[in-house]
């Protein structure tokens, strides 16, 4: 198969390549469910596609505890504000040790290097990876190729700061990551002495889309302006979930979707063939499920296959406020008649049972209605689970202050 990425010629066929999770530079980092699941479906894709060796090289990769190391970069200040830049993950010293492994001989040596790149304001740790691998290779430098949030939602950024015009960097056609959206993740990477050992948990993605355009998020631009919801079969689903907890010992997977119980027919019926399977296993959905989809049926069901805890997107109890962020589909009332639900299912308040996402630090926020929405919440579920708001590009808020960023000069890491 041949693709056309940004005007440059994709080759896909029998090759080796390198897949590269980056370190990340941020002030802070939640490590329990860092796993790429992106590109390690991409390199399920791959092995359908001819290639005969792969190696993942995840900086992120979390240890026995579930945590990455980190050390101290940087420390920014804006204005009377100071905040200390760390650097998680490995080193990118080792990283260049285990890159030159490939580049003496030592390990296959790779013709292609696939990078991922997540959130938008994580791209400097993938352009510095980018020129480790010129460094490490610079005579015959394989071809690398950029996927992930951030060059979906920034390509221009992303092709004038990583790939710089250089015909050897190519940005991951959509073409290829819609036909890899599907496949499961390939775990068999980290059966690698340099990760010690091996994850205690995967991610599953059954569905893909969401028919909502909430102001802060970029979801919509990310499934190009496709508000269908995409579905993969309950089987299929299940048969994944199976072979990981059979092949690898998982017995715990959090469900990363754009709006989980959305289709709730086809969300009970993937639930169904966990339980017919009799697998005793935990399920998790930590980017959090709409109040308003919740029934008793579902729940009592997502209790019975192993959800030890539900996080629930409240966001803001001031329905005003809520539409005013274009979440028409969301308002207070809704959000307590879901957590009524959830207790008569046996989900306890102030056990971490049930939590509620708050969301803080958007323009022109009322702050006594932050405060207020805080301590409702801590009310009603015991558990409150602060969401720090950041401008996404491609998200209707980044659009509407665009000219304010610009005129600030603030890059994507600001």
């Amino acid at each position: 198969m041949i693709y056309r990425g940004q005007g440059k010629n994709l080759l896909i066929g029998a090759r080796n390549a390198l897949l590269i999770n980056p370190p990340i530079y941020d002030t802070q980092y939640w490590a329990r469910w860092s796993q790429p699941h992106g590109l390690l479906k991409i390199a399920t894709w791959l092995r359908t596609n001819g290639y005969e060796k792969l190696r993942l090289l995840d900086c992120l990769a979390t240890n026995e505890t579930r945590k990455v190391s980190f050390r101290h970069r940087q420390v920014i200040e804006r204005g009377n504000v100071q905040r200390r830049i760390c650097e998680y993950g490995w080193p990118l010293e080792k990283l260049k040790l285990e890159l030159k492994r490939h580049a003496t001989g030592e390990l296959f040596y790779p013709e292609e290097i696939w990078v991922t790149s997540i959130m938008t304001y994580w791209w400097e740790s993938t352009r510095d990876v980018i020129d480790l691998v010129f460094e490490v290779f610079p005579d015959n430098t394989p071809r690398i190729l950029i996927g992930g949030i951030y060059p979906t939602l920034c390509p221009v950024h992303a092709e004038d700061n990583i790939a710089r015009g250089d015909d050897r960097v190519v940005i991951v056609p959509g073409e290829i990551c819609n036909e890899a959206a599907n496949s499961w993740t390939d775990l068999s990477l980290y059966r690698d002495p340099v990760y010690g050992t091996c994850p205690q948990y995967a991610i599953i993605t059954g569905s893909r889309g969401c028919p909502f355009n909430c102001a802060y998020c970029a979801q919509l631009k990310l499934n190009n302006g496709n508000r269908q919801v995409r579905h993969r079969s309950a089987t299929d689903v299940a048969d994944e979930i199976e072979l990981k907890f059979t092949d690898y010992g998982i017995r715990e997977f959090a469900f990363y979707e754009d709006n989980l119980l959305f289709s709730r027919e086809e969300f009970l019926d993937r639930l169904d063939e966990i339980l017919r399977r009799g697998l005793k296993l935990r399920f998790y959905a930590p980017e959090g499920i709409e109040p308003r989809l919740i029934d008793k049926e579902l729940l009592t069901k997502m209790r019975q296959a192993g959800f030890p805890k539900i996080h629930l997107a409240l966001e803001t109890i001031d329905n005003e406020i809520a539409r005013s962020w274009n979440r028409q589909q969301t308002t207070i009332e809704k959000f307590d008649r879901a957590v009524e639900i959830a207790r008569a299912c046996g989900f306890k308040s102030g056990a971490e049972e049930l939590n509620a996402f708050v969301i803080f630090g958007l323009p022109g926020e009322d702050l006594q209605a932050v405060v207020n929405t805080a301590i409702y919440a801590s009310h009603q579920v015991g558990s409150v689970v602060p969401m720090l708001f950041t401008p996404v590009p491609g998200s209707l808020i980044y659009e509407q202050h665009e000219d304010y960023i610009r005129t600030c000069g603030f890059d994507l890491q600001e």
